[in-house]
């Protein structure tokens, strides 16, 4: 299917992408980073994601099938890249309170997407990358202290 060839490597970019955050924000929590060098690292970060907003919601075509899940996982990267704007500025007060609350809308666009995306394999009776069964089920915004593990 040509939209999960288009729209896998994207996902697969920002998955590993995001991984860069807990590493920023662990050394930021365990005092190994100033605020200003981990301000510095996560806007960086911001910046390639931001690239990916409009990447993701670029992807043509989209079967109709799964115009409306496409629409609200696109809008998934626009919710994370806010988080990502307010974990830069949150970051020199400590200000987790600040940050937006929208992983658990994230969570549900992200795993209706995937059974639309499912579904419409099975209609096409093609397969899926594995991997695509875990869209939604792990961490979705970076923890702000960080998780080195």
């Amino acid at each position: 299917m040509s939209y999960v060839r288009q729209i896998e490597p994207l996902r697969l970019d920002v998955n590993k992408l995001l991984d860069g955050a807990d590493p920023i924000l662990g050394g930021y929590d365990e005092r190994r980073l100033t605020a200003a060098e981990a301000q510095r690292r996560m806007e960086r970060l911001e910046r390639r994601f931001a690239r990916y907003v409009t990447e993701v919601a670029a992807v043509k075509p989209v079967p109709p099938l799964l115009k409306a899940a496409q629409r609200a996982y696109a809008h998934t990267y626009v919710q994370e890249d806010a988080y990502l704007r307010a974990l830069v500025a949150a970051l020199p007060a400590r200000r987790w309170d600040s940050l937006p609350r929208t992983e658990p809308q994230q969570r549900r666009a992200l795993v209706a997407w995937r059974a639309a995306v499912a579904l419409e394999a099975a209609r096409l009776n093609v397969p899926l990358p594995a991997d695509l069964a875990v869209a939604g089920r792990d961490e979705i915004a970076p923890s702000p202290v960080g998780d080195d593990d």
